[in-house]
């Protein structure tokens, strides 16, 4: 029930108020935000992604926040920071017991990336580790080679020791080397490979290809580092890719973009930007 106050000067002025109000348009409705973070190897996918589901879904908007790393993105979403964690890595026993629920969603070609131009092909894992450990410092051409590292007890860090029992000798001796540029996130270390002349370093495919970075990803023991060499199990190299949600059930708007990121339009971009996805 509407009520007002009548006064005999403007006996028809409550109803125009009243038609002016109903004439107002309805205060709009606020767009479901969804916040995501993590691991800086699925940021430029991620924004590849939304933008896309962004065209079927405008009602939705997203805030992605720069690289937390895989643990710093778990501790945002354990203390609902977040919406949506990134990772590089699978979730720990202790982490699913905590009620984080992981979904992968692609595995991309862990590589050793280099902007210099006329860089080999690729190494073996031998001379590879013969660089790491200091033995080999200089490209084929003489040309001074400078690695960039990753800190001790990074993923990018503990890839490399698992290519092999060599190189985990090597990288024991290179995280104690004097004077190597150490990327401290994924996109600080992508950006020191590409400025430092004759710079060299780990990544993913998934990096370079989504933020289309001018890098070149060099072939292991003669595989290529690519998405169709992960499936056929010719490049062993690559990282799990995950979305995790938890412990509260995902909004709908959260589950809707998970369903498309594992869609057919989803994959389809997964495939350019450098993933295997089943």
């Amino acid at each position: 029930m509407y009520a007002w106050r009548e006064t005999p000067a403007a006996g028809f002025a409550p109803l125009l108020v009243f038609a002016l109000t109903l004439a107002l348009p309805a205060p709009a409705v606020p767009a479901e935000t969804v916040k995501m973070g993590g691991s800086g190897t699925n940021l430029g996918t991620m924004r590849r992604l939304v933008e896309a589901f962004g065209k079927t879904r405008p009602g939705v908007q997203f805030t992605i926040f720069p690289s937390l790393g895989t643990t710093g993105g778990l501790r945002a979403l354990t203390d609902g920071a977040i919406d949506l964690a990134l990772l590089s890595r699978p979730l720990k026993e202790r982490e699913r017991a905590g009620g984080i629920t992981g979904v992968e969603y692609g595995r991309s070609p862990f590589v050793i990336v280099t902007a210099k131009a006329d860089a080999p092909q690729g190494f073996t894992l031998q001379r590879l580790a013969e660089i790491y450990s200091g033995k080999v410092t200089a490209w084929p051409d003489g040309s001074p080679l400078r690695l960039v590292l990753r800190p001790k007890g990074d993923s990018d860090t503990e890839a490399l020791e698992g290519m092999s029992p060599a190189m985990r000798q090597a990288i024991q001796k290179a995280v104690q080397r004097k004077g190597l540029v150490i990327g401290t996130s994924d996109q600080e270390n992508a950006d020191a490979i590409q400025k430092i002349p004759g710079a060299m370093g780990s990544s993913t495919l998934a990096i370079i290809l989504s933020e289309k970075r001018p890098l070149k990803p060099l072939s292991l023991d003669g595989a290529a580092p690519t998405p169709e060499n992960v499936a056929n199990g010719s490049y062993p190299f690559f990282k799990r890719l995950f979305l995790a949600f938890g412990p509260k059930k995902p909004s709908p708007a959260v589950q809707q973009f998970i369903d498309f990121v594992r869609s057919p339009q989803g994959r389809g971009i997964l495939r350019e930007t450098g993933h295997w996805a089943n």
